[in-house]
């Protein structure tokens, strides 16, 4: 914030009025959420900063001792000095004033140094009782040590248990009056004094008053101006580094054999979406990971795009995607980095999987388990957590693996009033997924993890970084006499094709290791290979010579495949008339092929629908029959829908950024409203009706400065009146406020204002 000299403004509105250009920008870039739609003045920009709704997204992105602040600035008497601040949260005044700065320029507070104001929606968000402090009183106590002594030892002993709260405690209905004289219990002798004040029947509540007293004018009995250590291990940074790069790789090689092992074996996707918990475990299992890493490759493929689920059919499959072919064209780095960007900015909180959901729903609804890919997995929470479960492992330092639980207690302290225990395992996942992904070795921060703390990370920027740690492929390989192949590194894409095209994978790791069998050279034949080629491709890849065994395998295994033969047709055509068939085979009907398999018999890869009525346009009149000969009578073709493919949605739920442009826009046209309303002329005894977003930011700015204001009002049956009232409080299309008639607050449409103007 920045004004041209000290004042005692009586609203935030007025105090924005004294900020220059550079405060007012500042404070759209920290609180974007004001700038749209752009307020027509200052009195529209400070009702819109003092509205629940955007209070709660500033205060929520406090750290711990900014809501410390404000919870003290919230529960001590009007007017709040620096110093008493200061006195209030146990902190030297040159540690209080930069962070309440820093509240000054959010407009979470208003006022100078020796008269602080929160906002009256900081009130509201941190409750009637804020740091465990009961309500003000409008009772002279006097001296207040005077009365607690005179109340004796165990009616100083009840105030003991409500000092530090709750200020709230349960009591016998009293069936009589209580005064000093009758009073017998402490409770009673409390109660007689004003030191506890009945809240009802069977409650007492402690006055603030008597609360602040006996904490020794302290608000918080502890606060931590700075966040707590990060504790843990030394290790070294380059070892880190290589124990990182190694686990990256292996994300990239389980990825790799997950989605090629799905598109082999698509699962189905359950009816709640997701895939079930058998079909991951038979992923697993496929590609040698634990169950819950399988889940978490899956989810990571499926926020990076490579994975989708696509209707086949009358079934929903899930199934590698295009992009996939894409990402497999990619260097080893860059598939690394995609992975690491689409968990980065995903919403998905992986460590759901599993756990049971406590949403809202029916009691079996929430009693269910979670599984991989359930379009219930998104938490607007996860990366906002994730930025600074990252953050706080830089914090820690390079060759330092901070304990996770130092970890869980620095993210806290930056946001106390995000997600409790659920933002707690939040940082825990994400410091797991962390290792998985290969940000972290051995605990510790990896170095090519840095990109990522940077404003707008991108995939280049993490595949430069760490491409001086990832291998070099390879295209040769070294064979074993016990049917084996050694893979020296990383292999070429084209050549770990046609290795897994004959052998299984048996390891992965540094030196990957596949074992040839009957089983996989026969697949190898299958897609179309012959002995031949094989012979040659492994005498072209290998370092070594070909084992005899292996040659032995591929031989014996191609003697005895193709024996029997085995193809697909949708279509047969059977006719007791040679030359029948056979001008149909030459006649070239349009989009159907035939083939024949005997004299009397032809196929075609084409539907019988689609058969059945090119025959019919060419002037046959063919009879349709089922599997085993009886007539078929067919209906109208029906054709179904093209396959749809599900992609992950992109939310955001922090507000958008301002650019420089905009700021200044928006800085420009409050400037100019507020000119335009100085120039206003004043009021002539007409009552015209004004924007709704005037009138509210007049009461909001009221009730901010407890003001005195003249409202038109129409009531429900269309009579209008003029009427002064004191604001109270403005929210939800409605005004409460007081009028001068009486001593209880009243309820006010706001739609019905139709005008409002401070008294002065």
């Amino acid at each position: 914030m920045s004004t041209t000299e000290p004042t005692r403004p009586r609203t935030l509105a007025e105090a924005l009025r004294t900020w220059d250009d550079a405060g007012l920008g500042e404070l759209l870039r920290r609180r974007p959420d004001l700038a749209l739609p752009i307020p027509a003045d200052t009195g529209q920009l400070a009702a819109r900063a003092t509205s629940n709704a955007s209070a709660a997204r500033a205060v929520n992105r406090l750290d711990e001792f900014g809501v410390d602040l404000l919870e003290s600035l919230s529960a001590l008497p009007e007017p709040v000095d620096l110093e008493a601040l200061a006195r209030g949260v146990g902190q030297p005044v040159e540690v209080v004033r930069p962070r309440v700065a820093e509240l000054l320029d959010l407009a979470l507070v208003w006022g100078t140094e020796d008269d602080l104001r929160p906002i009256r929606a900081v009130h509201e968000l941190l409750g009637p009782t804020p740091a465990g402090l009961g309500p003000i009183t409008t009772r002279h106590f006097g001296d207040l040590d005077k009365l607690i002594d005179e109340a004796g030892p165990d009616a100083r002993a009840v105030l003991d248990k409500l000092t530090w709260g709750p200020p709230t405690g349960s009591v016998e209905k009293a069936e009589r009056p209580v005064t000093i004289a009758s009073a017998r219990t402490p409770v009673e002798r409390l109660l007689a004094r004003g030191l506890v004040v009945p809240k009802d029947a069977n409650t007492v509540v402690l006055p603030r008053q008597i609360g602040l007293h006996l904490r020794g004018g302290r608000v918080l009995a502890s606060t931590r101006p700075v966040p707590p250590p990060l504790d843990g291990k030394k290790v070294s940074a380059t070892i880190a580094d290589r124990a990182a790069a190694g686990a990256a790789l292996d994300l990239v090689r389980l990825v790799d054999r997950a989605l090629e092992q799905l598109g082999t074996e698509p699962p189905p996707v359950l009816r709640t979406g997701g895939i079930g918990v058998r079909e991951l475990r038979n992923v697993a299992g496929k590609i040698g990971a634990e169950e819950h890493n399988t889940a978490a490759v899956l989810e990571i493929a499926y926020a990076a795009g490579l994975l989708a689920a696509v209707e086949v059919g009358t079934s929903e499959l899930w199934l590698p995607t295009g992009a996939y072919d894409d990402w497999l064209e990619l260097d080893l780095a860059h598939r690394w980095a995609q992975l690491v960007i689409a968990w980065f900015s995903g919403l998905r909180a992986i460590g759901l999987i599993g756990r049971r959901d406590s949403g809202a729903g029916t009691a079996a609804a929430r009693e269910r388990l979670i599984n991989a890919l359930a379009p219930d997995l998104e938490r607007l929470l996860a990366p906002e957590i994730r930025v600074l479960a990252l953050q706080a492992l830089a914090g820690a330092g390079a060759g330092t693996a901070p304990a996770p639980e130092t970890v869980v207690t620095w993210v806290a302290w930056h946001r106390p009033r995000r997600g409790g225990q659920f933002r707690d395992d939040l940082v825990e996942w994400s410091v797991s997924e962390a290792a998985l992904l290969g940000l972290t070795g051995l605990g510790a921060l990896a170095s090519h993890a840095q990109p990522l703390l940077g404003a707008e990370p991108t995939a280049d920027e993490l595949a430069e970084a760490i491409s001086p740690l990832m291998p070099e492929p390879v295209s040769e390989v070294l064979l074993q006499a016990d049917l084996t192949a050694i893979a020296p590194g990383p292999l070429v894409r084209v050549v770990q094709d046609e290795l897994s095209a004959m052998a299984d994978v048996e390891s992965d790791g540094g030196a990957g290791v596949y074992r040839f069998s009957e089983s996989s050279v026969r697949r190898a034949f299958d897609l179309g290979r012959t002995a031949e080629q094989l012979h040659a491709w492994l005498a072209e890849h290998s370092r070594t010579p070909v084992p005899q065994p292996l040659t032995y395998l591929i031989d014996d295994v191609a003697r005895r495949h193709g024996v029997l033969r085995i193809g697909t047709a949708s279509t047969y055509l059977r006719c007791d008339d040679e030359t029948v068939l056979t001008q149909l085979i030459n006649s070239n009907l349009p989009g159907v092929r035939f083939r024949r398999l005997a004299p009397t018999v032809v196929v075609s890869p084409s539907p019988p629908d689609m058969v059945l009525s090119r025959l019919r346009d060419a002037g046959l009149a063919p009879l349709a029959e089922t599997f085993d000969g009886a007539l078929h009578v067919t209906g109208t073709p029906r054709r179904g829908e093209a396959p749809r493919r599900r992609t992950s949605r992109d939310f955001n739920e922090s507000a958008f950024d301002l650019t420089d442009d905009q700021v200044k826009a928006v800085i420009e046209k409050v400037r100019a409203g507020d000119r335009i309303a100085a120039e206003r002329p004043g009021d002539q005894g007409l009552v015209e009706p004004a924007a709704p977003a005037e009138t509210i930011a007049v009461l909001t700015n009221a009730a901010e400065s407890h003001s005195r204001t003249w409202i038109a009002y129409v009531d429900h049956n269309g009579t209008s009146s003029e009427r002064i009232v004191e604001p109270v409080r403005v929210a939800d299309g409605w005004l409460t406020a007081y009028d001068d008639t009486t001593n209880t607050p009243r309820t006010y449409a706001l739609h019905r204002i139709s005008a409002a103007r401070a008294v002065e």
